[in-house]
């Protein structure tokens, strides 16, 4: 009977202290604001608010910690009132962990679009519920390719350091992958960064970067679709690229020699033989279709 009763107490404790291991009700999220502008943090502080609490930025490197409730999908930053910035809405996949990053949040004077259209590197084919993170903000491609990132931080005064952000894609059965805006700008309050290509997972392509052979295939306009072949130097085939509108092509190997020929239906161009002496060498062998 006493050993009943205290193994009641004991699970009432765990109950009311929340079972022990139950999932929290509360996360603190973590992160940095920075300006487009200056490509910096501000140099007095920016709030951040979720729905149950705000938090002042740190002035030396834009950094902030919040509460929020588990589950929270997103941020609310506003800039130092003196800019007369507009207000940054930043949504995300849920945040149930005790403690979880939220990267760097990029705020601006100005918010543009981002547009794009995701592609398989392999064969050119759209790829639709692709992941893409840009500046903090996050979108997915529809049906088509196509995606729509709204409320992206921009400066018409100052493109450098917007142009200098990197975003990452992500997708099912494909490596994930780095872009840029590749030097474009905003037109119309929209920034359209063309195609960005994922290599699937089951492709002879390797991932784009690291790379340490790569080269641009000329004229242009009949550089798409060319197949890149890598040989050994005893004729097996150790990886194929197949280029796509931006003419270039690159591979990641191991140290050796290596013949790379080019076919596009009838077009070709002489092969050449490249010699790595490290993995860290890079080579470029550029080719001319005729």
């Amino acid at each position: 009977m006493i050993r009943n009763l205290f193994a009641f107490l004991i699970l009432l404790t765990l109950i009311a202290c929340g079972g022990g291991g139950g999932p929290v009700s509360n996360v603190t999220l973590t992160g940095r604001v920075l300006n487009v502008d200056t490509g910096a943090p501000f140099s007095s502080p920016a709030s951040v608010q979720t729905s149950s609490a705000s938090s002042n930025t740190a002035v030396a490197d834009g950094s902030f910690t919040v509460a929020a409730s588990s589950g929270v999908t997103g941020v609310t930053v506003l800039a130092p009132s003196s800019l007369g910035y507009p207000i940054f809405d930043f949504v995300f996949p849920a945040k149930t962990q005790a403690v979880s990053d939220v990267g760097d949040l990029w705020v601006g004077p100005q918010k543009v679009t981002l547009r794009g259209t995701i592609r398989n590197a392999a064969n050119s084919a759209v790829i639709a519920g692709a992941k893409i993170a840009f500046a903090g903000q996050n979108g997915t491609s529809a049906s088509d390719g196509t995606f729509n990132i709204p409320n992206v931080a921009y400066s018409n005064a100052n493109t450098a350091s917007f142009l200098g952000l990197v975003g990452q894609v992500s997708a099912t059965n494909f490596f994930s992958n780095e872009f840029t805006p590749n030097g474009n700008l905003a037109v119309g309050g929209i920034v359209n960064i063309g195609e960005v290509l994922m290599t699937p997972l089951d492709s002879d392509n390797p991932p784009g970067l690291p790379f340490n052979i790569w080269g641009i295939v000329s004229p242009s306009g009949s550089a798409s679709g060319t197949i890149v072949t890598l040989k050994a130097s005893g004729g097996a085939v150790v990886r194929r690229f197949t280029i796509g509108s931006d003419a270039r092509y690159q591979f990641w190997v191991e140290a050796g020699a290596y013949r790379i020929e080019f076919q596009n239906g009838t077009l070709t161009a002489p092969a050449q033989n490249v010699t790595l002496g490290s993995s860290s060498d890079v080579i470029r062998a550029d080719a001319t279709l005729n």
